[in-house]
């Protein structure tokens, strides 16, 4: 085998060992993909938030229809803070009638 084979036979060894080494680094990702996805099927979901303001799109932006306690099924909306909802409440905004935010915060008269 003269040189010029010789080096192309080496050539050919190394683009063999690349080709393993690809597969091999192939099922590590998919196996550690696996494993992510796994842990993060486990994982419990966010807790709700503790307030939610449900609103609308109005050409002004958006208006505030009724607030409701983080958990209320019967609502969306933004996860709001206690002070916020105490004043959307003073100011009239709609408590929802299922969960009562209202109650809650111990603003009913």
């Amino acid at each position: 085998m003269n040189e010029l084979e010789a080096r192309l036979a080496s050539w050919r060894s190394v683009r063999a060992w690349l080709i393993w080494q690809q597969r091999q680094a192939e099922r590590a990702i998919r196996a550690l993909e696996a494993e992510l996805a796994a842990a993060q099927a486990r994982r419990p979901p966010p807790p709700p938030p503790e307030w939610k303001v449900e609103s609308i799109r109005t050409g002004a932006g958006p208006k505030a229809l009724r607030i409701h306690v983080g958990d209320c099924a019967m609502g969306k909306g933004r996860a709001t803070g206690t002070e916020q909802v105490r004043r959307m409440l003073a100011e009239g905004v709609e408590a929802c009638p299922y969960c009562n935010p209202d109650n809650a915060l111990g603003m009913t008269g």
